[in-house]
């Protein structure tokens, strides 16, 4: 999934996969998604990987892609491992601005946190339409690694 404006500036994300994948117990084979991503800003770029979201959570990502690109839904969306959120700061004309907040180990390493709350933040002017595609490319991308606690 790629949240970038039209600066160069926002984020690839993507699931690589679960953190236990041979683990013989379900409940922990399918708690834990390893998540991969690049992040661009003002002052740098840089890669990060760690298993950032619960199975559960992951899906929360397009559904909350699509509220924003239409204007509904809850402002913000955070998870269990405070790594990562998404809140939208603004609309105008199409765009929807989101923050991006790169929290402990998705951080900048220039900038490398010991402790959650002070989170590095990206903002980001995307289309709505840009979130509708984003939301796609989740669903898709995140397709091979369902939870399989799901009933």
């Amino acid at each position: 999934m790629r949240l970038v404006d039209g600066d160069g500036l926002g984020l690839d994300l993507g699931v690589t996969g679960y953190q236990f994948p041979d683990a013989a117990d379900p409940g922990k084979r399918f708690s834990w998604h390893m998540v991969e991503g690049a992040a661009f800003a003002p002052t740098g770029r840089w890669q990060f990987r760690y298993p950032a979201l619960t199975c559960d959570e992951t899906p929360r990502v397009s559904a909350w892609l699509r509220d924003a690109a239409i204007g509904g839904g809850q402002p913000g969306l955070a998870f269990t491992e405070p790594n990562l959120a998404f809140r939208v700061v603004g609309r105008s004309s199409g765009q929807v601005t989101l923050n991006i907040e790169l929290d402990l180990e998705f951080s900048p390493p220039w900038e490398r946190r010991r402790s959650a709350g002070d989170p590095f933040i990206l903002a980001v002017s995307i289309p709505r339409q840009g979130l509708i595609v984003a939301a796609d490319a989740w669903d898709q991308e995140t397709a091979p690694f369902p939870d399989g606690l799901a009933p």
